[in-house]
C-alpha cells in the first residue's frame, strides 16, 4: 500500500468514525453505519480492493470477542436462564440450518451439502451487534444474559455443525454417527481446555500486580484457550468462552488491584469497539471485491436471496412464539417475566441479526473437493449469506431501537433495586464495623467521625431512593438528585481551579493529571451510584 493510498484509508476511516458518533445521537447502531459505509466505501474509484480474510477473522479475531464477552458476563446469570440460553444456542441453530438449507436446495437448486453449509454458517446470531444497542436502550438484564449467552455458545454449535457440513460437500460422504461423536468430543474437549487455561491464567495472575503484563496476559488466554482447542479439533469457541466465565467471575476481590481493574476494562472495550468497527466495515468492502470476481444467475438468486433471508427470519419469530414454553424462566423468576412475556420474544426474535463471523465461514469454504473438482454452489452460498448479513444488520438493526422504545421493555423493578439495595446492605455494614471500631479504640474519633459523615451521606441518599421507590416520601428523589448534582458540581469546580493553577504556573502538568485521575475516579463513582 502505498502512501497516498494510506492517507485515503485514514480519511475514509476518520469520516466513518465522525459519521457513527453523530449517528448514534439520532438513535442508529454503530453496526449499521458501519457496514453501509463499507458498502459506500467499497464502490469509490480510488479504494484498493479490500476484501474479509477469513483466518484473520475466525483464528485472529473470534478469540479476543468470545473470550471480552465471556469476561464480563455473569455466570450465574447464564446458569438461570441456562434453558433459554440452550434452547436459542442449539436447537434454535439445528432448526435455522435445516430450513434455510431447503429453501436453498429447492429454490437455487443447491446440492443438500451446501445448502447444509450455507444454513450452518447463517445459524449463529452476531454477538456484538444486538448486546451493543440493547445495552445502549436498556434493556432488561434478563435479555441480555440471554442475547449474549446465545452468541456466545450458538457460534459453538453453528461452527461445529459447519465443518461436519464443509467436509460432507468436499467429500460426498456424511455420516450422521460420526457428526454426534465429533460435537460430543468438540464440546467436551473444549470445555475441558477451557477449564485448564482458567485455572492456569488465575494460578498466574495471582502472582503478577502490573497492569500492562496483565492486559497483555488477557489477550494471551483468549488465543491460548481458542488456538490449541481449534488445533485438535475440539471447539475453539466454547474453549475460550468457558476460560473467560473462569476469570471473570475470579477477577473481582483480591485477585486483581484496582488500579489493574480500571486500566484492563478501558483497555478491552477500546479493542472490541475497534475490532467490531473493522468487522463491520469489511463487510461492507467484502460484498463490492467479491461482486466484481464472481457471476452467477442475477434473478435466481435474487429470488433465492429474498427467500432464505424471510426463512431466517421467520424461523426465529416462529420459533419464539411456538417454542417459547421451552424457554422459560425458573419458578423464581417467573414472576418477572410474565407480564412482558410475548414483548421478550418480540424483542429476542426480532434481535437475530448476522454478522461478519457468518461472512468469514462461508468465505472460508475451500474452492475444490477433495477430488480436485471446482466445489459448485460457493458463489452462490456467499451472495446468499451476504444478503442475510446486509438484511439482518441493516433492516432489523435499524428497526430495533424503535421497537425497543415502541414496546416500552425496561427494567423490571424488582431486578433494579437489587443493585440499591446492595450498596444500602454494604453501606451500613461499613458503618457499623467504623462503629465497632471507634468503639474498641483500633482507631481514633478523629478518623472515624470523617468516615462516618461521609458513609452516612451515601447511606441518606440510598435510602432516600428507596423510599422515593416505594412511594412514601414526597420530594426523596430530588433531594438524592440534589445531592448528587452537588458533589458533581464540587468536581467540576476542582477542575476548573487545577486548570486555573496550571495556567498560572502553580502547578505542574504531572501534578494536574495525577489529581485529575483522583477527580475522574470520583466522579465515576458518582455516576455509578
Amino acid at each position: 500500500m502505498s502512501s497516498g493510498q494510506l492517507v485515503i484509508v485514514l480519511g475514509l476511516a476518520a469520516a466513518t468514525l465522525v459519521a457513527v458518533a453523530v449517528l448514534r445521537r439520532a438513535g442508529i447502531p454503530a453496526a449499521v453505519v458501519l457496514v453501509v459505509a463499507g458498502l459506500i466505501i467499497g464502490f469509490l474509484p480510488f479504494v484498493p480492493h479490500v476484501s474479509l480474510r477469513p483466518n484473520v477473522v475466525l483464528l485472529g479475531l473470534l478469540p479476543l470477542l468470545v473470550y471480552d464477552a465471556a469476561v464480563t458476563s455473569s455466570p450465574t446469570a447464564f446458569f438461570r436462564n441456562a434453558r433459554s440460553i440452550g434452547v436459542l444456542a442449539v436447537l434454535l441453530v439445528i432448526a435455522t440450518a435445516l430450513a434455510v438449507a431447503a429453501a436453498a436446495h429447492w429454490l437455487d437448486h443447491l446440492a443438500w451439502p451446501m445448502a447444509f453449509v450455507l444454513g450452518t454458517a447463517v445459524g449463529p446470531t452476531d454477538a456484538s451487534a444486538a448486546t451493543s444497542i440493547g445495552r445502549r436502550l436498556g434493556l432488561p438484564r434478563r435479555l441480555l444474559t440471554i442475547l449474549e449467552g446465545e452468541a456466545l455458545f450458538n457460534d459453538a454449535t453453528g461452527l461445529v455443525l459447519y465443518t461436519a457440513a464443509v467436509a460432507a460437500a468436499t467429500t460426498g460422504h456424511f455420516s450422521v454417527l460420526h457428526t454426534a461423536g465429533a460435537i460430543v468430543y468438540a464440546t467436551v474437549a473444549g470445555t475441558a481446555i477451557g477449564l485448564l487455561v482458567g485455572f492456569v491464567g488465575r494460578w498466574l495472575r495471582n502472582r503478577v500486580d502490573d497492569p500492562p503484563i496483565e492486559i497483555a496476559g488477557s489477550i494471551l488466554m483468549a488465543y491460548a484457550a481458542y488456538l490449541p482447542a481449534q488445533a485438535i479439533h475440539a471447539s475453539g469457541v466454547l474453549a475460550a468462552v468457558v476460560a473467560g466465565l473462569y476469570l471473570g467471575w475470579h477477577g473481582s476481590g483480591g485477585a486483581f488491584s484496582a488500579r489493574s481493574r480500571l486500566q484492563s476494562r478501558a483497555f478491552w472495550e477500546t479493542l472490541v469497539f475497534l475490532v467490531n468497527a473493522a468487522l463491520f466495515v469489511l463487510v461492507g468492502l467484502s460484498f463490492h471485491t467479491f461482486s466484481t470476481q464472481a457471476r452467477g444467475p442475477v434473478g435466481r438468486l435474487v429470488l433465492a436471496g429474498v427467500a432464505v433471508v424471510l426463512t431466517v427470519i421467520i424461523v426465529r419469530l416462529v420459533w419464539m412464539w411456538s417454542f417459547g414454553w421451552l424457554g422459560r424462566p425458573r419458578r423464581r423468576d417467573r414472576a418477572i417475566a410474565t407480564h412482558r412475556g410475548w414483548r421478550e420474544r418480540l424483542i429476542l426474535g426480532w434481535a437475530g441479526m448476522r454478522g461478519a463471523i457468518t461472512l468469514a465461514a462461508l468465505l472460508a469454504v475451500p474452492v475444490s473437493t477433495n477430488a480436485g473438482r471446482p466445489l459448485a454452489g460457493r458463489d452462490d452460498i456467499i451472495y446468499l449469506g451476504f444478503a442475510v448479513i446486509i438484511a439482518t444488520l441493516v433492516a432489523q438493526g435499524m428497526t430495533l431501537p424503535a421497537l425497543v422504545t415502541r414496546l416500552r421493555l425496561s427494567e423490571h423493578p424488582s431486578v433494579a433495586d437489587a443493585e440499591r439495595q446492595a450498596r444500602l446492605k454494604l453501606t451500613r455494614a461499613v458503618l457499623k464495623h467504623i462503629g465497632q471500631a471507634s468503639d474498641t479504640g483500633e482507631l481514633s474519633e478523629e478518623l472515624t467521625d470523617g468516615l462516618r459523615a461521609q458513609y452516612l451521606a451515601r447511606l441518606r441518599r440510598l435510602e432516600t431512593l428507596v423510599d422515593d421507590d416505594d412511594g412514601s416520601e414526597n420530594g426523596a428523589s430530588t433531594t438524592a438528585e440534589a445531592d448528587l448534582a452537588l458533589r458533581r458540581d464540587l468536581i467540576a469546580f476542582q477542575r476548573r481551579t487545577l486548570i486555573e493553577m496550571r495556567e498560572h504556573g502553580q502547578i505542574g502538568v504531572s501534578t494536574l493529571r495525577t489529581i485529575e485521575h483522583d477527580l475522574d475516579l470520583e466522579e465515576a463513582r458518582l455516576a455509578s451510584s
